[in-house]
């Protein structure tokens, strides 16, 4: 298709901002309009962005106007997953965990799931999640983990942890639908039944309040008890 390149476009392209330019493929993924958002991060990616590289892994992993490719989107992920890109790590865990992708792997699945955590962890910090700020900008991480924390799930089962998580990805996913990205109202909907598993004893939700209770009654304003 013919993309209408902008003066703006042509200059963050050369003044090598590719934020700009990936921002703007974000931003027509959003709408839905796939195949320009492609051009756009293919743009990007040949700037060297990698969260476009890990967008472009997302586009194909899903065939946003072009044929699904799975083994490509791996690869997509790889290149963007040894340059730090969180959602390219998790993903690589997610192929990797279900059947779905024809990939299953646990162990490879774990190790991403782990690496994924591991990056957030160094760049910014482990204490209090729910309330460190970045948290709810990684909503599938840590959705994820919750999930294969809980039983049966791949991960060794951690149920205080998996609330914790949940709840992040809770936020993370409101935050999300709220500013337009309706792509992800199905992984809320699954986060808020897994919410609802008896697993989750009132004395785990009474330590989260009380772990949390100082920041939920700051945030009343965002929905939070």
């Amino acid at each position: 298709m013919d993309i209408q390149i902008t003066n703006a476009d042509i200059n963050a392209i050369n003044e090598g901002e590719s934020n700009f330019i990936n921002n703007k493929g974000a931003k027509l993924y959003q709408e839905e309009t796939y195949e320009e958002s492609i051009e756009y991060y293919r743009l990007a990616a040949a700037m060297g962005n990698a969260q476009s590289i890990s967008n472009l892994g997302y586009c194909y992993l899903y065939g946003r106007s072009i044929p699904i490719n799975v083994d490509l989107a791996i690869q997509y992920f790889k290149i963007a997953a040894k340059r730090g890109v969180i959602d390219a790590i998790y993903k690589l865990g997610d192929i990797y965990s279900r059947d779905k992708w024809g990939k299953k792997d646990t162990e490879m699945a774990q190790y991403y799931y782990q690496k994924g955590l591991d990056y957030f962890n160094e760049e910014y910090g482990t204490w209090h999640l729910y309330d460190i700020e970045e948290a709810i900008e990684y909503p599938s991480l840590f959705f994820a983990l919750a999930r294969e924390s809980m039983p049966g799930g791949i991960r060794n089962t951690d149920i205080v942890n998996a609330y914790d998580w949940l709840k992040t990805a809770e936020k993370g996913y409101k935050i999300l639908i709220t500013e337009g990205n309706k792509y992800y109202e199905e992984s809320y909907q699954n986060v808020i039944k897994l919410l609802d598993d008896p697993i989750f004893t009132d004395e785990i939700i009474e330590e989260f309040h009380d772990r949390y209770g100082y920041y939920l009654e700051e945030n009343t304003d965002e929905g939070e008890e």
